[in-house]
């Protein structure tokens, strides 16, 4: 994880979900997971968490924890906990295949030679002056006092295929409408989007790594749909925070990150792990980080026919009833 510069307050893990024919065998499984942590030089992988519960298991393994993965059991169920700084999206869909699921592929295009948003201290102003005049629109929590802690995971499967452009669209048409029934106007609506560069050309065999990048649409309440899926198709790639090289300044910046993030953010992170070929899986669910912002994430995957859609959330704004709410309103809207 040397030079990952990010907020320290976030456990930064994403999860994959997937349902199998039939429960794995846990001792393959645990043999599979070593030899992944030997090929990839990380630690010795800790112990296959196994739970009854799949709900408690996924909240389990979102929490933080510095392990690059962790690997649950549940049933039928195989679930996938990674840090960020060491597998994005993607990795983890290569990493359930390596684990002995079955084999998994993704037709997730990257952005390729995209241009950036330029140097770090041009984004960095850029994005201060943003916070300052203004800052990204935040989705109102459920009216209460909410002591939870860690984060409420639900999710929604529907059938055919959505992409990106649409879910950004129908997140964004969502925030609109909730934060109007609680008489409020939603404006500078900024939705980060989760990508890649580029896959490796030898998916199969080459190491995993975070190889994500981050889109970043501002005042999308402004635009239609077709006008969102344009500003997708040419939005630059966001400069990652400077000090990556330098502990020191990696400290100051990951100390700003924190105290800047409720406004630096973004209203929603929407991130699509694409149309996914796995045979004989019967599910997946894909839920991305929770950062900066309001720290909801809109994660998606398609698989046989279906999309399922999974908002995540912090508990200490947010219950199940009320992400649930929210998610209807984004799945109604596609």
């Amino acid at each position: 994880m040397t030079g990952w510069v990010a907020d320290p307050g976030i456990g930064w893990r994403i999860l994959l979900t997937a349902q199998l024919p039939a429960g794995p065998d846990h001792a393959d499984v645990a043999d599979r997971l070593a030899v992944i942590a030997a090929v990839q030089e990380w630690p010795a992988p800790p112990p296959l968490r196994i739970r009854d519960d799949l709900g408690l298991l996924q909240r389990e393994l979102v929490a933080a924890d510095p392990a690059p993965l962790l690997v649950g059991l549940s049933d039928q169920h195989l679930v996938l906990s990674a840090h960020h700084s060491a597998v994005d999206g993607l990795g983890l869909l290569t990493l359930l295949g390596r684990l002995g699921a079955t084999p998994v592929t993704s037709g997730a295009r990257g952005v390729g030679a995209r241009t950036t948003t330029g140097g770090a201290a041009r984004t960095t102003t850029r994005r201060l002056r943003e916070a300052l005049l203004h800052p990204p629109a935040r989705v109102t929590p459920p009216p209460g006092v909410l002591t939870g802690t860690g984060d409420v995971l639900v999710e929604r499967t529907l059938t055919g295929s959505h992409r990106t452009a649409a879910l950004v669209d129908a997140a964004t048409r969502a925030v609109i409408a909730h934060e109007r029934s609680r008489g409020r106007t939603a404006r500078h609506v900024a939705i980060a989007v989760g990508a890649v560069r580029d896959q490796p050309s030898d998916v199969a065999t080459a190491p995993v790594a975070d190889r994500s990048v981050l889109l970043r649409l501002t005042d999308v309440e402004e635009l239609d749909a077709d006008a969102i899926a344009e500003a997708l198709a040419s939005a630059p790639v966001q400069t990652p925070p400077a000090g990556g090289g330098n502990p020191l300044l990696a400290r100051a910046a990951a100390a700003g990150l924190r105290a800047l993030a409720p406004r630096l953010g973004s209203t929603l992170l929407v991130s699509h792990l694409g149309e996914v070929t796995a045979p004989g899986l019967h599910h997946l669910e894909f839920h991305p980080v929770t950062a900066g912002g309001t720290g909801l994430s809109l994660g998606a995957v398609g698989h046989g026919g279906t999309t399922t859609l999974t908002l995540r959330g912090r508990a200490s704004a947010w219950n199940d009833n009320g992400l649930e709410q929210l998610l209807e309103a984004v799945v109604s809207l596609l």
